[in-house]
């Protein structure tokens, strides 16, 4: 009976040393220490519409000539703290109908920034391979898309940071290509 009585009392002691060992966590305060936290019900986002331009996606499949190549979609986007030409772009890569079909799902966008009415998008060179259709469908989707910007009027391409002669050997990116080059 002594035993059993040492075995327990050794057991408790380690479990109150366990126990009283464990650091306590502390928890943050997010109240400002007045017990009253506001929530905002409705919080509000900022959204803007935007136009996008997807391909058709009968005449990716079929090349008929007959079809209107693009689709011009208004959507209304969060811009919340980026720059809506960023928004655009990421936008361009998710079409909201099975029938519209983007070139840009699988590429990469660095970055895009506004200069005197010149868009510069630099694309990564890592999945930039394709025939003349894919990077017909890339020039123009964004081409027709960034050039809705008031502040745009043309788009310079770029690959990994650097102008090229092209994006997938099809359609020269030397110079800035405008919404006219693109019709034509």
């Amino acid at each position: 009976m002594k035993k059993l009585i040492v075995i327990l009392l050794v057991i408790a002691v380690a479990v109150a040393m366990i126990a009283c060992s464990q650091p306590e966590e502390e928890v943050p305060d997010d109240n400002n220490g007045n017990g009253n936290e506001t929530v905002d019900p409705d919080p509000q986002v900022e959204t803007t519409e935007v136009t996008l331009y997807f391909m058709n996606k009968e005449y990716v499949m079929t090349g008929n000539e007959e079809l209107e190549k693009t689709v011009k979609i208004e959507r209304e986007v969060n811009v919340e703290d980026k720059p809506v030409e960023e928004v655009i772009m990421e936008e361009l890569k998710k079409p909201d109908d099975e029938e519209l079909y983007s070139a840009l799902e699988d590429i990469e966008v660095i970055s895009v920034e506004i200069d005197e009415s010149i868009a510069y998008v630099n694309m990564s060179g890592e999945k930039l391979f394709g025939g003349t259709l894919e990077e017909s469908s890339i020039l123009t989707q964004v081409v027709m898309t960034l050039t809705e910007l008031d502040e745009v009027d043309s788009v310079q391409f770029l690959v990994d940071g650097s102008k090229r002669e092209t994006l997938m050997g099809h359609y020269s990116i030397e110079e800035p290509i405008t919404r006219e080059d693109i019709s034509n």
